[in-house]
């Protein structure tokens, strides 16, 4: 690694001496041979990398600073820049990349430390010709461990197969390990032979499998592995996020069992672990508040965890003499320990878990915590979107409270024969907030900002490349090509080509009910008939397109093509599923179990209105109505509006009573205005009214949460 003297034999000795103790583990003879030898060769690279190492080792790997900067210095030494693009080119300084990408690893920058890892990979043959059989394995282990930590489980399932072809078949023998810096996967100890890493190549393959849904690949694989490692934690978690995927959510919960109380040696809090499983578990059950009160036990172990690891820091560095006025430093916890926090991560999903049991306001400020992280997840934005549109308007059983349709009224002035009533502005007054957009806030302002940028980040694949995969996908076992991956989604899995396009029909219908909710009735438009032209696409979002976009032509005095779209002949079916939806492929494999328990969790996770074709009718009745009375033609609106509250149900949405009022008052039908106030709106009794009327706007249709 540089010009300097010959090694002479006594420093042979001491070298294998201090490698003889690391293997050992006796760390403090090591360091102090290492001293000796780094008094005779303090300029040898190699020499100041391998003391480095060993004082490392020594504190409990958590003297990561001080080791950071050793890296750096045998860098400079060697004139090595990890950081550039050229790769490697010596063999002798793989040892400085390998150590270089772990502590990368560990601190969760993955995409750094598997840049550096490429560079290394051409030169693994080399590696083991020079002897180093050790390191060549850690290097592929890791970077194994990379792919999936970045969610590219092809590519990881691409270099487990090279490893079994390469390693196993005898193309890089297996000899004696190194003494390098171990991958979050650990060593298998002083045993030589390859079959001890046999199992970890298994729970690699199961995730690897799992990533990628191929249920049938994976359910052979679990099988083969839990007949020898059915003790194992990484399996038996494993083989619970199997049955969860699968929708054998009960399955799922036995297998996660009571909850581990410890912690891993990879850093990983086990019980964190266990109850953010038992909290998605409940999710899929449909038992949101249980669900959330598994998630709000994860978030409070994690909290404990950091903060136990805090407590230990400020003693090391005490006991260390340091102040503890550095807050960035990274010593004091172990290596492996720096990124076991999953607070965003947890965020994330209690965000989503508390959407579902209709709390908006702290289930947005959980998801805008988490979005500081994940703000490349589209599904993330029209969470957020959706936090704000329930926050504006919880459901639609409010407009059936007498509150709302008191509403129309809002005082009288005068008295006697003078007397008149003054009418409300309708039922979605003093809604709209007042500011920008561009402040997180659970306003329609910032989930229309929300809805944009999950557009955005959805533009990449096109709607009939994205049509045209998903016809493609899951024909072989589900199988993923790389070219069938288009859009990061972190902390989950990246989308695929039907999970994109459908997300894209979610984002499309909520923007168009944001639009027109602000009065952007062009926009609203624009996003409607764009949801239209979507080749695949729910009955239900198909309804409320036809909805939003027969409202935004009504609204811009276009109502002749307004009234095309709110034609109820055209609704025939308003099921959320879509019309060629697949069932489960391994449906056929389910025990008689499984099958009795299916129905139980079938449909949406949250409830959607209008649930039948005769509803669904009416409403949209109701806002045809609504368009002839904008329109002038008060007797085809007046028979619209009486066909449709005999389908609604009572009570009925205070927008019908508010229509009727409207074309009794605008008829002369006096009497029939004055009963409609006295029956619905009795806290004021007019003597005589003559008032001013608002042109009624076509009613918002419910909005699907889902």
């Amino acid at each position: 690694m540089g010009e300097n003297p010959p090694v002479t034999e006594q420093q042979k000795e001491l070298a294998a001496l201090a490698m003889q103790e690391f293997d050992r583990k006796q760390f403090t003879s090591c360091c102090n041979v290492m001293n000796k030898l780094m008094a005779q060769r303090g300029s040898d690279p190699r020499v100041v990398h391998n003391k480095a190492v060993a004082d490392f080792c020594l504190s409990g790997s958590q003297s990561t600073d001080e080791f950071r900067q050793s890296l750096a210095s045998v860098c400079q030494m060697a004139h090595v820049n990890i950081e550039s693009w050229e790769g490697l080119e010596d063999v002798d300084h793989s040892v400085l990349f390998y150590n270089q990408a772990v502590i990368l690893y560990h601190l969760r920058q993955n995409k750094a430390a598997l840049a550096i890892l490429d560079k290394l990979f051409p030169f693994i043959d080399p590696l083991s010709s020079t002897g180093d059989e050790g390191l060549c394995k850690k290097v592929l282990l890791l970077q194994v461990e990379l792919y999936l930590s970045t969610y590219q489980p092809e590519k990881a399932m691409g270099l487990l197969t090279y490893i079994e072809k390469n390693v196993l078949n005898g193309k890089i023998p297996t000899e004696r390990e190194g003494s390098r810096e171990d991958s979050k996967e650990g060593s298998p100890g002083s045993e030589s032979s390859w079959e001890n890493w046999r199992p970890m190549l298994s729970v690699f393959k199961m995730r690897c499998l799992i990533m990628m849904k191929s249920m049938k690949a994976c359910k052979r694989e679990i099988k083969a592995v839990m007949n020898v490692q059915s003790s194992n934690t990484s399996v038996v978690f494993l083989k619970a996020n199997f049955e969860y995927l699968r929708g054998n959510y009960r399955k799922a919960q036995k297998m996660l069992g009571s909850g581990p109380q410890m912690y891993t040696d990879k850093g990983e809090c086990l019980t964190v672990m266990h109850y953010n499983n038992m909290g998605c578990v409940y999710f899929h059950l449909r038992k949101h508040n249980l669900g959330m009160f598994y998630l709000r036990k994860a978030l409070q172990e994690n909290e404990n965890v950091v903060r136990e690891m805090r407590r230990s820091t400020d003693q090391n560095r005490q006991h260390g003499g340091d102040n503890g006025s550095n807050n960035k430093s990274l010593s004091g916890r172990p290596l492996h320990c720096l990124g076991m926090s999953r607070h965003f991560e947890l965020m994330y999903n209690m965000g989503i878990q508390l959407l579902h049991c209709g709390k908006a306001l702290p289930a947005f400020e959980c998801l805008i915590e988490a979005v500081q992280i994940y703000h490349i997840n589209p599904h993330l934005w029209l969470r957020l979107a959706e936090c704000c549109i329930m926050a504006y308007r919880e459901n639609n059983e409010d407009d059936r409270r007498l509150s709302k349709r008191q509403s129309v009224i809002q005082g009288s002035v005068g008295s006697g024969v003078h007397r008149k009533l003054i009418l409300g502005p309708g039922v979605n007054q003093d809604k709209n907030s007042v500011g920008t957009p561009a402040i997180p806030a659970a306003t329609l302002e910032f989930a229309s900002l929300c809805l944009r940028n999950a557009l955005l980040l959805l533009s990449g694949v096109p709607e009939t490349m994205a049509t045209d995969q998903a016809q493609n996908e899951d024909k072989e076992d589900g199988k993923l090509g790389p070219e069938a991956v288009f859009v990061q989604a972190p902390p989950g899995n990246p989308m695929r080509a039907t999970e994109v396009h459908n997300l894209r029909c979610s984002v499309l219908c909520a923007s168009a009910y944001v639009a027109l909710c602000l009065n952007d009735y062009t926009m609203a438009l624009d996003y409607a008939n764009t949801l239209l032209k979507q080749p695949r696409i729910s009955s239900a979002q198909s309804y409320l397109a036809h909805m939003y976009m027969g409202e935004a032509l009504v609204s811009l005095d276009r109502i002749a093509d307004g009234i095309q779209h709110l034609n109820p002949e055209l609704v025939t079916d308003v099921s959320t599923t879509l019309p060629d939806n697949k069932p489960d492929q391994d449906k056929g494999n389910m025990d008689k179990s499984d099958k009795d328990s299916d129905p139980e969790f079938k449909g949406a996770f949250y409830p959607w209105t209008p649930r039948d074709q005769r509803t669904a009718r009416a409403i949209m009745q109701y806002n045809l109505a609504a368009a002839h009375a904008v329109r002038g033609e008060y007797d085809k609106a007046w028979n619209h509006l009486n066909e449709s509250s005999k389908s609604i149900g009572t009570p009925l949405p205070a927008q019908m009573y508010f229509l009727k009022l409207y074309l009794d008052l605008i008829e002369g039908r006096r009497k029939m205005a004055q009963f409609v106030i006295k029956d619905h709106f009795g806290h004021v009794t007019p003597n005589r009214m003559e008032m001013k009327t608002p042109k009624p706007g076509s009613n918002n249709a419910s909005w699907n949460n889902e």
